[in-house]
């Protein structure tokens, strides 16, 4: 029973390969490379009442399919993951629907953080519009251009917006190498504590007198103990003081602190450009801060939004400084300890971009930035020609996948389909990250049902958008 060969009236021929409640199922492998479990009843040939035993040996004539190679394996993995509305990061860019003033926006702010020292861009859109696609192209452009990349997600319960402290730690724990695959503060801190002239300049760039940055450097690379240099690195990454790190303060200079609670938001600011100036002594273009759902904002309570507000102010004041003018740095109130400057503004390099749906009650972004800092993702932009190019590349990675030859009616529901998608999402009937899930739907529908009229999927498809 085991590899004998069946067909089904749908599906065509296959081979089983197991079977199941007493032989009444079949798992079949089908000659278009798909599997499926299906009743028994269903084959041709097969009578309701045939008694099928699941403890025979399997057949002599059952050949194990070959395996796919890595080029397929990927398209597979590529397909799969659009299937739920997703971009892989690898091919982010080449699946990008429109975004082309955006793309340049994104390469002029991090060119400009290079050079200038800073640069800040938001993104606003509502839910499935390709905001979180918008933050990882982000991503792959800051790499591409040798940033150290941190991203973070908001979430109203374990990291809202107004803990400023623990979207710090959060960003640390989460940075990303151009060169490497470890994530986290560490790899950054061993590259430059191992170099004698990375700590002068550093301290002759800080403007603070006890640079809680400037002085973990000092300690981790003084002390031998890998201990004690484990618990320095915790700590500049948002982790608590332990006793064994008082071991490793200079003789003379009080213990810096980095404050959870108060008005923190000129000191995590601080941290966060210096952090950006360690990247550019280190040989890195700077350090590019990622922010995605900044939407919670919306959902704070009245009492907390405020201090929202101000981190969100005081990082995008310390990235342009004297590049803008609705942001003065005397509006930031110092913390009760210890005074503290917003930004290294010597030697910085930090690029600063945030996602927010919009909303009624989002963050007041036009009286922090200007137009052209700001991304307004909208349907309106979307053109057909758009769609019917990201559509091109579906259908090629579609091909690959499933080994199948293109034919007339795979280009006949790239250039039809296009228009009526692009209608789909001017009227609401579809978000970006529909588009992209109904694109793989229709090649799959083209692939498993070869006769599958061309025109009647065309107008099923139109009246579906209307």
């Amino acid at each position: 029973m085991l590899g004998e060969s069946v067909n089904h009236p749908q599906f065509g021929t296959g081979q089983i390969m197991a079977v199941y409640r007493n032989g009444q199922e079949w798992l079949v492998r089908f000659q278009n490379g798909l599997r499926f479990r299906r009743p028994r009843v269903e084959f041709i040939g097969e009578a309701p009442n045939t008694s099928t035993k699941t403890d025979m040996p399997i057949s002599s004539t059952y050949q194990a399919p070959a395996p796919m190679s890595r080029t397929q394996r990927e398209a597979r993995d590529l397909i799969e993951a659009l299937r739920v509305g997703i971009a892989p990061a690898q091919n982010i860019s080449e699946l990008t629907i429109g975004l082309h003033h955006e793309q340049q926006s994104l390469a002029t702010g991090l060119t400009q953080a290079h050079r200038q020292g800073g640069a800040v861009r938001a993104v606003i859109g509502e839910y499935g519009f390709g905001k979180s696609h918008t933050i990882e192209l982000a991503t792959q452009m800051a790499l591409e251009r040798n940033f150290l990349v941190c991203t973070t997600s908001l979430d109203l319960l374990e990291l809202p917006p107004h803990r400023s402290f623990d979207i710090y730690s959060s960003l640390m724990r989460n940075i990303r190498y151009p060169d490497t695959d470890e994530r986290g503060m560490e790899p950054l801190i061993q590259k430059t504590a191992d170099l004698d002239h990375i700590f002068p300049q550093l301290r002759d760039l800080s403007p603070a007198k006890l640079d809680p940055l400037v002085i973990g450097l000092l300690a981790i690379s003084r002390t031998s103990s890998a201990r004690q240099k484990k618990a320095w690195l915790q700590w500049l990454m948002g982790g608590r003081r332990t006793k064994l790190m008082n071991k490793g303060v200079p003789r003379g200079i009080k213990f810096p602190s980095i404050y959870k609670t108060g008005n923190n938001a000129r000191q995590i600011a601080y941290l966060l450009t210096g952090v950006s100036t360690l990247a550019r002594l280190g040989n890195y273009s700077g350090l590019c801060l990622l922010v995605d759902e900044a939407e919670s904002y919306s959902l704070l309570r009245p009492y907390q939004r405020p201090k929202a507000s101000t981190f969100f102010q005081a990082l995008i004041y310390a990235a342009l400084r004297d590049q803008q003018d609705m942001i003065t740095a005397d509006q930031f109130p110092q913390h009760r300890f210890r005074d503290f400057p917003i930004a290294y503004d010597q030697g910085q390099g930090l690029f600063f971009l945030f996602a927010v749906t919009r909303s009624d009650n989002r963050m007041p972004l036009d009286d922090w930035l200007t137009p052209e800092q700001l991304f307004h993702l909208s349907p309106d932009t979307i053109t057909p020609q758009e769609i019917g190019h990201f559509l091109a590349q579906v259908m090629g990675y579609h091909t690959q996948a499933y080994g199948y030859e293109l034919d007339d009616r795979h280009g006949q529901i790239r250039r039809g389909a296009a228009e009526y998608i692009g209608q789909g999402l001017r009227n609401g009937r579809l978000s970006m990250r529909g588009i992209v899930r109904l694109a793989v739907e229709l090649y799959d529908l083209l692939y498993l049902h070869p006769d599958y009229n061309v025109a009647q999927l065309l107008d099923e498809l139109q009246h579906q958008m209307r």
